[in-house]
């Protein structure tokens, strides 16, 4: 066999085995959704600017305006968690046939979503895709990153940043893009992190969410060393974002005459959560599980409200900035989190006067109806909310804390 026929075999061969790499690396795989089916919702929420008449709290902020004034109706939000649009075309639409059946029917002013949303390689169609089908509502949406976004690298996967900025250049969207710093300059760590605030009848926020992102990845090798995780480990909410969150929080507040209720939605649950519980050492995944407070659990003094344990708790392996510490310290009055798809517990600290509470499950992967669902908060024109989780028929389940 002469040079010139090894050599075009050689060439073949390696064409060959390029074709496969290049469809793994750059195919798209959309979902399989009609979006253009979706009727848009009628919505009275405004997004006012910080200088709005209307808007004396002097942050931008969503309310709903009637006649020109401010409602005096409840502002009422959808929460969803761990969505997970993925290759398997099957699952996704069947997850997203119900999230748009329980959009449709429950009308929210504001859907909140935490961390999870997208899932599995080749997902920039279905990144774009799923800003594309919130924005067919026509209603706000609140994003927080899980840690399946851009949890492989480019490009295979979209990073998180650019998932980011694709979903918060649509004027729905209410995560910012931005690069965050704290008043000394430091820049903020992960991609998403923002506040928003929800306006009562007076003009004034009467509640502001906390977007935060520890979803993130630990990159630098001094880092993950110090921790003593793998370098793949989920971050925690670090030392700058709780800075910056109590910066911002201050600010909020000072503008919004002094006061500001508040809560944080974040995508794993919070370590103190991790520490606070014991599982009984037989428990199986998906099935409801035995456990207890840990000494220190019971020394913090959290007490049963509803849900159930299916699986352990899977917090970030280390110190998260203190975060726990400066919602109390700032009255937080609760944190949402999802990530653990079968768990559906609510605690309450009476001390700390806090709600820790799982998201019900968005996706049908599980196959576990009673740990899905969705979750409902109305806020009082005039102050006080009221916090329900649905069952995926539409049917109430829990009411979990009111105030």
């Amino acid at each position: 066999m002469n040079k010139g026929k090894i050599a075009a075999i050689i060439v073949l061969a390696l064409f060959l085995i390029l074709i496969p790499v290049c469809m793994v690396v750059f195919y798209q795989v959309p979902f399989d959704y009609d979006i253009a089916s979706i009727q848009p919702i009628s919505t009275d929420v405004r997004l006012l600017a910080a200088d709005d008449p209307l808007n004396k709290s002097g942050s931008v902020a969503l309310a709903k305006v009637k006649d020109g004034a401010i409602s005096t109706e409840d502002f009422r939000i959808l929460f969803l968690t761990d969505v997970h649009l993925c290759e398997r075309k099957s699952t996704t639409k069947e997850t997203i046939e119900r999230m748009v059946a329980w959009i449709e029917a429950e009308k929210p002013d504001l859907i909140i979503l935490g961390g999870d949303t997208l899932n599995g390689l080749n997902d920039r169609i279905r990144v774009e895709q799923f800003r594309d089908l919130m924005d067919a509502f026509g209603i706000y949406w609140a994003p927080v990153l899980g840690n399946h976004e851009g949890d492989r690298p480019a490009p295979l996967m979209t990073t998180r940043k650019k998932v980011v900025e694709i979903w918060s250049a649509s004027p729905l969207c209410m995560m910012e893009s931005d690069e965050k710093r704290t008043a000394d300059g430091r820049v903020v760590d992960g991609y998403g992190n923002y506040a928003l605030s929800i306006l009562g009848a007076d003009g004034y926020t009467k509640d502001a969410f906390f977007f935060l992102d520890n979803g993130s990845k630990l990159m630098a090798k001094a880092d993950y060393e110090k921790w003593e995780v793998d370098k793949k480990a989920d971050v925690a909410i670090s030392v700058v974002q709780v800075d910056w969150y109590k910066e911002t929080y201050a600010a909020m507040k000072a503008r919004n005459g002094g006061a500001l209720t508040h809560m944080c939605v974040i995508h794993k649950p919070l370590q103190i959560l991790g520490e606070s519980i014991a599982l009984a050492a037989n428990g199986e995944y998906g099935k409801v599980t035995a456990w207890s407070y840990t000494f220190e659990g019971i020394q913090q003094g959290w007490e049963y409200v509803d849900g159930d344990l299916r699986d352990a708790i899977h917090c970030p392996p280390y110190t998260d900035g203190d975060l726990y510490a400066a919602l109390v310290k700032n009255g937080a009055r609760a944190v949402f989190f999802g990530h653990d798809h079968v768990n559906d517990l609510t605690l309450y600290n009476r001390t700390d006067d806090i709600y820790l509470t799982y998201i019900r499950l968005t996706t049908v992967t599980e196959r576990i109806p009673d740990a899905e669902g969705y979750n409902i908060m109305a806020i009082g024109a005039h102050g006080g909310y009221d916090y329900r989780a649905y069952k995926t028929d539409g049917s109430l389940d829990a009411e979990l804390f009111v105030r």
